[in-house]
């Protein structure tokens, strides 16, 4: 799958730690892994709940009106799942001691895992480059906080030193998550009949060739086999290419589209529960002064802050 998919842009870097010896921050002393747990602690949350919503502090990321997720960890090792898999009389007979750990992939140093789900602008060319830098200018403070311990976060000065820092450490997104779709996507299937007709075109011309003397049957017999094999390739390269093109984009599934929408449905709630009982005259003028005031069409107010989990609507919460 690739980085971009279903409209929104899957960003996954790895960026090396230096941890050698003893930094200093604020008036404290200890390591540099520890000071980037330290910067991810205290990062706050978006008020994704009550107990949240009382402390009031918001994420630096709600700034922000393309990023749906953002999530860090720190990767210290790979963990060991155990020894692989294998055959109980092949293990006796080459006497494998089973208790003895087999070697394991280790890490030359810690890594901040980032993965970021955004919405690219445009066709998403410009991205992630566009994204970051956009990025910093909204938060270089608590950016600063959590990347500063990393190695080459010390040539960052702007937004575009930003980025050229952090697009090298980026890995390809192979499992996107994104559950926008409410329905079936218009996706397109392969032709059965050209998957096996392409071989099958290959394999029957020189055999038919053969068979009326055009060419030596052994000789077509060859041309058949390597004509089939080919076909069978270009088979492959196509479900190949298929498979890898992108989730198309859910209609409406714009942070901004998204927050609009959870604000209209808090809104029409409320409304659908005022109307009770009334005359459908009523109703009616009611409905237009609740178009009126709520805009569905206008993305851009009255519609719901990012990083909150209900809206203000007439001055109480939803």
């Amino acid at each position: 799958m690739p980085n971009i998919d279903g409209g929104h842009y899957f960003f996954t870097a790895a960026v090396p730690i230096c941890n050698v010896g003893i930094v200093e921050h604020e008036g404290m002393k200890s390591s540099p892994i520890h000071m980037v747990r330290e910067a991810l602690e205290t990062l706050p949350t978006a008020l994704q709940s009550r107990a949240a919503e009382k402390i009031g502090i918001q994420s630096p990321f709600a700034r922000s009106l393309r990023t749906h997720l953002a999530r860090f960890v720190v990767l210290d090792q790979p963990f060991y799942n155990g020894r692989d898999h294998g055959d109980a009389l092949i293990s006796t007979v080459r006497n494998t001691d089973l208790l003895k750990a087999q070697p394991n992939d280790m890490l030359s140093c810690p890594y901040l895992l980032v993965m970021i789900d955004f919405d690219p602008l445009g066709d998403g060319t410009g991205e992630p480059r566009s994204y970051f830098e956009e990025l910093w200018g909204l938060m270089p403070r608590e950016l600063t906080a959590v990347f500063t311990y990393c190695y080459g976060f010390s040539k960052v000065t702007d937004a575009a030193s930003f980025a050229d820092f952090i697009l090298p450490c980026q890995l390809e997104t192979t499992m996107p998550f994104n559950d926008y779709w409410i329905g079936a996507p218009p996706l397109t299937s392969l032709s059965k009949t050209m998957l096996i007709a392409i071989p099958a075109v290959g394999l029957a011309l020189p055999l038919l060739a053969g068979l009326f003397g055009f060419l030596h049957f052994g000789v077509a017999i060859l041309i058949a086999l390597a004509f089939a094999a080919i076909g069978l390739a270009i088979d492959y390269r196509w479900v190949m290419r298929k498979g890898s093109e992108p989730f198309p984009a859910a209609p409406n599934s714009t942070l901004r589209d998204v927050l609009k929408a959870l604000y209209l449905q808090q809104a029409f709630t409320r409304f659908a529960a005022e109307q009770q009982g009334r005359t459908g005259e009523d109703v009616g003028v009611a409905f237009r002064a609740f178009l009126r005031q709520h805009q569905p069409k206008n993305l851009d107010g009255p519609t719901q802050p990012p990083g909150v989990i209900r809206s203000v609507i007439g001055g109480n919460a939803a």
